[in-house]
């Protein structure tokens, strides 16, 4: 499977450590904190590591090594955007779909 390889690289600029939207999501704001993260993973060229559409390769594709990095930068991001009463609920999963 062959990925796009500007959606896989990670830009100097990213780290784990950022918060990509100004309200962490809690049990009261899904719809604004949904629009909120889309538009900002959308801007970054990652949205497709939730919508599905960036498919997980192959261990022995070329662009494996490189996908599972951007996913996990993908991931962190997501957990540094949600309080930390739920936050439990999502840093368990395996990919950030």
């Amino acid at each position: 499977m062959t990925q796009d390889p500007d959606v896989l690289k990670i830009q100097h600029s990213d780290n784990q450590g950022m918060s990509l939207v100004s309200v962490l999501l809690d049990s009261t704001n899904f719809l604004t904190w949904n629009r909120s993260i889309k538009i900002t993973l959308e801007a970054k060229m990652k949205l497709s590591f939730i919508s599905g559409k960036m498919k997980k390769p192959e261990e022995r594709d070329n662009s494996y090594e490189q996908w599972i990095r951007a996913d996990y930068m993908v991931t962190s991001w997501i957990v540094n955007s949600i309080s930390k009463d739920i936050v439990e609920s999502f840093l368990y999963n395996t990919t950030a779909r």
